[in-house]
């Protein structure tokens, strides 16, 4: 099952970098151009958007390196926690730190670690979640790839520390 999902995930991430250069050359496609000129910036609609890909990316990575549980609760910090960080920062932040903002930073967290629940313990989602977030919080690389990645290597960690069945 996890190789067909790694497979559709990589064959739709294909499909999106070719139609998004054709969209960048002006060769507007409809699959792709009008959802990703929707969902973007005014200020990225003249270039290659990027952060598509690089959730794709951060997702297929998770689901190869990670326990399947793990992955899971990885993958829902940066579906739901990033978002939601997003829209609270831009809609009532004020703290800013660097770029983010600590409204937006703690409003992630807590749909993070929530939606951690369903997949790892409460331990294990509040330091995997709070990695998570922090990462996203640093702006370090794109944080649609590093977030999955931080998130699931601090849970998996805390596994292996506490010798907890993965």
């Amino acid at each position: 099952m996890k190789v067909w999902v790694l497979v559709g995930l990589g064959i739709v991430t294909a499909v999106y970098a070719v139609e998004e250069v054709l969209r960048v050359q002006g060769r507007h496609t409809p699959l792709v151009s009008r959802f990703t000129l929707r969902m973007s910036r005014p200020s990225e609609s003249r270039r290659f958007i990027a952060a598509p890909i690089f959730l794709s990316l951060g997702i297929m990575l998770a689901l190869s390196i990670y326990p399947r549980n793990i992955a899971y609760a990885s993958i829902c910090v940066v579906a739901l926690g990033d978002p939601v960080a997003g829209f609270v920062g831009r809609r009532f932040g004020h703290n800013h730190v660097g770029r983010k903002t600590l409204e937006g930073f703690v409003a992630g967290w807590i749909v993070a670690f929530l939606s951690t629940l369903i997949f790892v313990s409460a331990v294990t989602g509040v330091i995997g979640s709070m990695a998570g977030m922090l990462m996203e919080l640093s702006g370090f690389l794109d944080d649609n790839l590093t977030l999955p990645l931080a998130c699931g290597a601090a849970m998996f960690m805390v596994n292996v520390l506490a010798l907890t069945p993965l």
